[in-house]
């Protein structure tokens, strides 16, 4: 009978550190659902990023089509941003807010050697779109020379291929080289010239950034992929997650 107290004791410890184990279980589920930032929970979650995204590259492809019937076939091409707007990279966003976590150049470099950045819905169907018509596909993005190599390993496991799929990708130089793509943009027809296709009008920029596409209007239009305010300047005038 004097054993008995001390069994009790031992017996209500337990249940008391099941108990808080079992809360602090929950408190982490909770806090990791809730550590999301408005723009990376918009991408990574709401049925609207998806539909806006069809939607524009719906609308990209009716005016690329209008186009064509222009002008003849492969003397036009049309010039895409990557990141978020061909290649999604939400993942990696996700793993920094729950960590707590920013962006840093290093981390990114390591998720671009991973290749593991999905398709932006739409973006796949609407470049073999352009490239049934007649058009060239070019990509200028703000991934550094260095993530060139993985970044086209990354494009071709999602079924995007150099040649076939595009015919030019520009990246920025490392370590310092300008973000502004100006300068950039201008050499697609001089490197699809000498390529072999001269005289080469660039008709349609798409990107989710005020970057991707030149500061003066001349002949071409400019369609908004929203990515919800998760990196740089949006081109989008409210972004989703503020609608």
């Amino acid at each position: 009978m004097k054993r008995r107290p001390a069994l009790h004791i031992v017996t209500l410890s337990l249940l008391f550190s099941l108990s808080t184990g079992l809360a602090a279980c929950t408190t982490t589920s909770t806090h990791e659902t809730s550590s999301l930032k408005p723009s990376t929970e918009w991408v990574a979650h709401a049925p609207d990023w998806r539909q806006e995204a069809l939607d524009v590259y719906e609308e990209a492809s009716e005016y690329v089509k209008i186009q064509s019937e222009k002008n003849s076939a492969l003397s036009w091409a049309v010039i895409l941003d990557l990141d978020e707007t061909v290649m999604n990279n939400v993942a990696y966003q996700v793993a920094r807010d729950k960590a707590g976590l920013g962006y840093t150049s290093v981390s990114w470099y390591e998720w671009t050697q991973k290749k593991q950045a999905s398709l932006v819905p739409g973006a796949a169907e609407f470049i073999a779109f352009v490239n049934q018509l007649g058009g060239h596909v070019a990509f200028v993005t703000n991934r550094r020379d260095t993530e060139q190599l993985a970044t086209e390993e990354n494009l071709a496991a999602l079924g995007l291929r150099r040649s076939e799929d595009f015919r030019v990708l520009l990246t920025k130089a490392s370590p310092n080289g300008r973000s502004d793509k100006t300068s950039r943009f201008n050499l697609v027809p001089e490197i699809l010239a000498a390529q072999g296709y001269p005289n080469v009008e660039v008709i349609a920029f798409i990107g989710d950034n005020i970057g991707d596409k030149p500061e003066t209007v001349k002949g071409w239009k400019f369609f908004c992929i929203d990515q919800g305010a998760m990196y740089g300047e949006p081109c989008a005038a409210v972004p989703g997650p503020g609608r």
